[in-house]
């Protein structure tokens, strides 16, 4: 995250840049790969932006 946040300071005007970067745990099959179908899900729900 804090790479993140570098690139951005780096490319965008001091006030869009974000004060912190989070990211939850990403739902993965039993192999590991990444269900980006529950991504999908998730993205349109409330869960998408519980901070």
């Amino acid at each position: 995250p804090e790479d993140i946040v570098a690139h951005c300071k780096q490319h965008l005007a001091g006030f869009k840049v974000p004060r912190a970067v989070v990211f939850g745990e990403l739902p993965k099959t039993s192999t590991g790969k990444i269900q980006k179908f529950e991504l999908r899900k998730q993205a349109g729900s409330a869960a998408a932006i519980n901070v």
